[in-house]
């Protein structure tokens, strides 16, 4: 994985748009939560500092299939939460397009010979089998397929930043995406992100 400081084309997933509006304070009883979502937020202040203070510029991607997750989330104008939020970095939105939908047949093929698309969604379907918080989970697996599709037909990436280990990175590496938990952020010896 390349260090952070050298990260310019960043995907993200909706997770992790959804950590950067969360208040860590309301998860005082999930530390690990707490900490996820302490260092998503750290890294996005580290990104706006480096605009500031370097003039390093940032190209974010959010996928549609994300807008369409977010909108039915969030009740205020998503675009506008989005802007202050990323105020880092140009943000640009990718369809999700017939050609991405043929690419993702094309690399499970590739990259999963031995399974068909609809295997691989069983196999994670049964890995959040008695999840109470997921309501359809056979459609946010798909839906997380065709981020990743999103994210793996752009000529230019850097790294995709998910906060969902359970479904989003395995389907990230299926698919041999540069990625990242944000759980999983380097560290340096004061617990700080480490980005070079």
């Amino acid at each position: 994985m390349k260090p952070i400081e050298s990260w310019k084309y960043i995907f993200l997933d909706t997770s992790v748009i959804i950590d950067l509006l969360q208040n860590p304070s309301r998860f005082d009883k999930n530390k690990n939560h707490q900490q996820r979502i302490i260092d998503t937020q750290k890294l996005f202040n580290y990104f706006n500092d480096c605009k500031e203070i370097k003039g390093k510029e940032y190209v974010f991607y959010i996928s549609a299939i994300t807008i369409s997750e977010l909108s039915v989330a969030i009740d205020t104008d998503l675009l506008d939460i989005l802007l202050i939020l990323l105020n880092s970095g140009d943000i640009t939105f990718v369809d999700f397009t017939k050609e991405i939908a043929f690419n993702l047949s094309r690399n499970i093929r590739e990259q999963a010979p031995d399974y068909s698309i609809n295997q691989i969604l069983s196999h994670l379907e049964k890995e959040l089998k008695g999840d109470n918080q997921i309501t359809n989970t056979r459609n946010w697996i798909d839906n997380d397929f065709k981020i990743v599709s999103t994210a793996k037909s752009l000529r230019r990436l850097d790294v995709v930043l998910t906060a969902d280990r359970r479904t989003f990175t395995p389907i990230c590496q299926k698919l041999d995406i540069p990625y990242i938990e944000t759980s999983d952020l380097p560290k340096d010896m004061f617990n700080e992100i480490k980005t070079n």
